[in-house]
């Protein structure tokens, strides 16, 4: 018993100390036809992802198509008919124009924004600007780690001064 509560005054905290990694999405977009000026168009337009995500395009029209950036850094090739491209990494923040080569008057954004951090949140100053606070996982590890040596040291001290010697446990 005393295994089984050792191990859950370490792992439940621990649990609690864990951060939730960011994950990079994989955003769908499409390629439709439009109803306006030009016969197709991207959607959504502008297409928002974190840094660190990848974006595919799917060609949900008759002729076939192409994403390429405008400055050239990437292209995902042609996309025929009901076809999807490669995934298009975006690592960094920024917005991101790009156009059909085939058709120069479809044009579309990626806005990449700044990815959540996936490192441990920084802490913030106790009042006082003593250092900074103990996580309550922290907190309930130590507390845990705490009552358990206690519970040892009183079940295991020496006798003490004021105890007798002669008495024997059943007495």
């Amino acid at each position: 018993m005393r295994k089984l509560l050792l191990a859950l005054a370490v792992a439940v905290p621990g649990l609690l100390l864990v951060p939730l990694a960011a994950s990079a999405a994989n955003a769908p977009a499409q390629i439709v036809d439009c109803s306006g000026a030009a016969p197709w168009c991207f959607s959504p337009d502008p297409i928002r992802v974190t840094a660190g995500s990848t974006v595919t395009w799917m060609n949900n029209t008759a002729p076939r198509h192409t994403a390429t950036s405008d400055t050239g850094a990437w292209t995902t090739g042609s996309i025929g008919p009901g076809g999807t491209s490669a995934a298009v990494a975006f690592p960094t923040a920024g917005t991101f124009p790009y156009h059909c080569a085939i058709h120069p008057s479809m044009t579309g954004t990626v806005i990449v924004s700044a990815a959540a951090a996936s490192s441990p949140p920084v802490r913030g100053l106790a009042s006082g600007g003593g250092g900074p606070q103990l996580p309550i996982g922290a907190a309930l590890l130590l507390l845990g780690v705490g009552l358990l040596a206690a519970r040892g040291v009183r079940r295991h001290r020496p006798h003490g001064a004021d105890e007798g010697i002669d008495k024997l446990p059943h007495q």
